[in-house]
């Protein structure tokens, strides 16, 4: 019988222990004398017999997933198309962690062949924060061009990053093809336009100025969402590098930038907040991208919490999360050792796509006290390990106060606590009352807060009987009229009580060691 298959291997080292044997010896000689070495990795390879090829192309340095093959167009022209096979991987990509990489050549319908040398990789985005992008199946350019859009994240940070009220997005939508450059075939990524949500009206036009360092053409703006078109001449310059700060307020500031010399565009977040995207990701990300007929290049869309950068119409770009504090909006065009011709910018500040509220509710008003608050399609959310406070602009004595109240199985913390009305609040909430469905402890409870501590005055759980689940809409109202409260749970009444302590103030909500939604928040006022 006869066997036949094939053997990978991969990483393949060799230690000496003891003499090599001489007929061993006399067939691994080299024509020419090496020296001989202890130990190490074997990286010169010559055939004795049979059929040795290199199986393993592009990254390794994490798991393959998420493929997509397709089918692009060369600098638009429809009738030169080539494949390209994209991958997601992670971890070991460009910036660290997440990222994408792809291979160009030929698919006969069951094989597909790389064009390139097995161990050159091509990176998709040079950023940490685009993976898992996949095209509209049935939705092409007119040439053939493919759309997709990537997830904004890298999974040594996402269960961790400050957000809400996503843990984090999806990228721009962007269109791609292939195209021709000096080192052959690469991806091009052209952003959709958007120009229905540019506010036109204060958008910045510049033209035919020069950057030099201690001039900022954009001083007084104040912005947080925007897009930036901006080209700049670099034929006859003298600056070492030059470029945006953006997300700026003091030292707090993201570089989206160009160095000349070494001919690299590049994002540096390294003082772009306090949040710690980890050893193993880099604080500046860098794509080589040489002028094209002398000119750089730069389009870019800043959010409140990302940056996406596509460099020379998009054959270069970088895709990064940013965690600034809220009064970091300033921006600053600099040059650096010298100045920079920018031929042409355009600045559109950008409206928000988040509109009117989906939450039900007749309160307005709404601010958070702490925690993480954000308003959902399934409510009014709140999260938090301890007490946190979200609370309107309405302020009552005698009144008619509920909502639907869900506790969530909260797989981030792994833990579950309570949700809860808040009435008669102070404008901090270290004063007030608040009636809970505790979920954790398997009661609904009546609380005061004084001076910030929480102290049970009614506790209720149908003699051990009650059975709250997380998960699951319970609905909570409370009456107060005078001293005298009600709380009744689905329209059950649970706690019937007497307290004089706080007599007026605001309506809001409470989180206690979850992550809760309130939705159809109503107050009656009663006189």
């Amino acid at each position: 019988m006869m066997l036949w298959g094939h053997i990978n291997l991969d990483d393949v080292n060799v230690f000496n222990t003891e003499k090599m044997p001489d007929k061993v010896d006399s067939v691994a000689k080299e024509p020419e004398e090496v020296k001989q070495r202890e130990g190490g990795e074997l990286s010169d390879w010559n055939t004795v017999s049979g059929e040795w090829v290199k199986s393993t192309h592009g990254s390794n340095g994490g798991i393959w997933e998420c493929p997509t093959l397709l089918e692009l167009p060369v600098d638009g022209d429809s009738t030169k198309k080539k494949w390209v096979l994209q991958v997601s991987i992670n971890d070991g990509a460009a910036a660290g962690g997440s990222g994408m990489q792809y291979f160009v050549g030929d698919f006969d319908g069951k094989t597909f062949k790389n064009e390139n040398p097995p161990e050159e990789v091509l990176w998709t985005d040079y950023g940490a924060d685009f993976y898992a992008a996949v095209d509209w199946s049935g939705v092409e350019g007119d040439n053939g061009e493919k759309y997709w859009l990537g997830w904004m994240s890298n999974w040594q940070y996402a269960n961790n990053t400050p957000t809400t009220t996503w843990r984090s997005s999806m990228s721009i939508p962007r269109k791609i093809e292939l195209t021709n450059t000096a080192k052959g075939l690469r991806l091009k990524q052209i952003p959709v336009s958007i120009d229905s949500i540019r506010n036109k009206q204060e958008k910045k036009v510049l033209k035919n100025l020069m950057v030099t360092e201690n001039k900022n053409l954009l001083s007084g703006i104040q912005e947080n969402k925007y897009e930036i078109i901006a080209e700049f001449d670099v034929s006859n310059t003298d600056a070492q590098e030059f470029g945006f700060q953006i997300q700026k307020e003091g030292s707090e500031n993201t570089k989206v930038s160009y160095n000349v010399n070494k001919q690299r565009l590049f994002v540096d977040r390294t003082n772009s907040g306090s949040f710690d995207f980890g050893e193993n990701v880099k604080d500046k990300h860098s794509v080589s991208m040489l002028p094209k007929d002398g000119k750089v290049k730069l389009h870019m869309f800043v959010d409140q919490s990302s940056v996406e950068v596509f460099g020379n119409d998009g054959t270069e770009v970088i895709t990064d999360q940013l965690f600034p504090k809220l009064s970091s909006n300033k921006i600053r065009l600099y040059s650096k050792g010298g100045g920079v011709k920018l031929n042409s910018l355009k600045m559109y500040p950008l409206k928000s796509i988040w509109n009117k509220s989906p939450v039900d509710t007749n309160l307005s008003g709404w601010k958070s006290i702490s925690g993480l608050w954000a308003d959902t399609i399934n409510g009014k959310q709140g999260r938090s390990k301890e007490d946190t406070f979200a609370l309107s602009s309405e302020k009552a004595k005698n009144f008619i106060y509920e909502a639907k109240i869900k506790v969530l199985a909260d797989s981030v913390s792994n833990s579950t606590g309570a949700g809860a009305l808040v009435f008669r609040s102070d404008e901090q909430a270290n004063n007030a009352y608040a009636a809970n469905v505790d979920v954790l402890n398997n009661q609904v409870k009546l609380i005061a807060f004084r001076d910030g501590i929480g102290k049970d005055l009614i506790i209720y759980d149908d003699g051990g009987k009650l059975d709250l689940k997380t998960n699951t809409d319970y609905r909570l109202k409370v009456t107060a009229e005078g001293e005298h409260i009600q709380v009744y749970l689905d329209d059950k009444l649970v706690i019937d009580a007497v307290d004089h302590t706080f007599s007026e103030g605001y309506a809001g909500l409470n989180v206690w060691n979850s992550t809760s939604l309130f939705n159809e928040v109503k107050l009656e006022i009663v006189d």
